[in-house]
């Protein structure tokens, strides 16, 4: 049972390389080996470095949350640990497996409802952070420069409204009520959270957020510069983001198939031939999510679940 989700996550990688490798015989599979060459061991190196870089600053956004709470002999070491752990179940749809962390957490006297705020807000900072670099995309097309300003005011009415908390508790009243009785925990949750939707935290946590995913779509525009691939370094970030953000919303496993459609659609449309397009999107995501899914199949190693209690408490 142990290693049952070790094997799950090995055959994700498998199923994911098979997929990639079918996909890149039928375009041309000659331009990504290229890539690769080119690219060469500094360059991955250079590549996954910045993909580190990522982890570990959302990691210590990840610890000034639990710093909130309290906790039980939780050293930094076995904390990143258990944060890393989480990557092992990033392809599950909106990373909902990477709550995993929660059950570690719960050993060391941190209830259920404080780990999932820290996990609700995590994950509300990032899309936060990526829809604000994902509309530098935008503003590279002049008939789409318009449409900056949705995600824009998106992102601010999004912070003003989670800071309204009289107004969040008659909107779960009305939503409950009104429309369907899943919209209560949805807002349970939300209100749990009011501590880390704080000003300090909520805004402190999207700056490092945006460096966080900053720092990846670095690694991104340097992959284009190696290929050929003419970009600015913004609208590098902006491609690698609003790629993302399109994978999120397909529901798919770690944003599978949609977010490397979307890279792939947005570098042929500034120009890029298939062939570079699919060996930038290939090296992209080996070097950023199975990245991370390595890495946390390797900290989840040796880990004990311990059940889930039902009272979550």
């Amino acid at each position: 049972m142990r290693n049952m989700p070790i094997q799950s996550t090995l055959s994700i990688i498998a199923v994911a390389i098979l997929g990639y490798l079918s996909y890149a015989i039928w375009i041309g599979w000659e331009e990504t080996l290229h890539a690769v060459w080119r690219l060469g061991m500094t360059g991955i190196g250079f590549v996954l470095s910045l993909s580190l870089l990522n982890y570990l600053l959302r990691f210590s956004r990840w610890q000034w949350y639990l710093s909130t709470v309290d906790h039980q002999d939780l050293p930094v070491t076995q904390s990143l640990r258990y944060y890393f752990a989480g990557f092992a179940f990033t392809t599950t749809p909106g990373k909902i497996g990477e709550m995993v962390r929660s059950v570690f957490l719960k050993q060391h006297a941190v209830s259920y409802p404080q780990s999932l705020s820290m996990f609700f807000v995590e994950r509300l900072s990032d899309l936060l952070a990526t829809l604000i670099l994902g509309a530098f995309v935008l503003w590279h097309f002049d008939n789409y420069q318009q449409w900056i300003i949705v995600p824009v005011i998106g992102a601010i009415l999004l912070l003003a409204l989670i800071q309204q908390q009289n107004l969040l508790v008659n909107l779960q009243t009305w939503l409950t009520y009104r429309v369907s009785t899943r919209f209560e925990h949805l807002f349970d949750l939300i209100l749990h959270s009011r501590i880390l939707l704080k000003s300090r935290f909520l805004y402190g946590g999207l700056l490092l957020g945006l460096l966080a995913w900053g720092a990846e779509g670095i690694g991104f525009y340097y992959i284009l510069q190696i290929v050929g691939i003419e970009s600015s370094v913004f609208l590098a970030i902006g491609v690698y983001a609003m790629s993302l953000i399109i994978g999120a919303l397909s529901f798919l496993p770690g944003g599978l198939g949609g977010t490397e459609v979307a890279m792939l659609f947005l570098l042929t449309a500034m120009g890029a031939s298939h062939e570079n397009a699919l060996a930038v999107t290939l090296i992209c995501r080996f070097s950023t999510l199975w990245f991370a899914v390595v890495l946390g199949a390797l900290a989840l190693m040796g880990l004990k679940f311990r059940p889930i209690q039902e009272d979550f408490s």
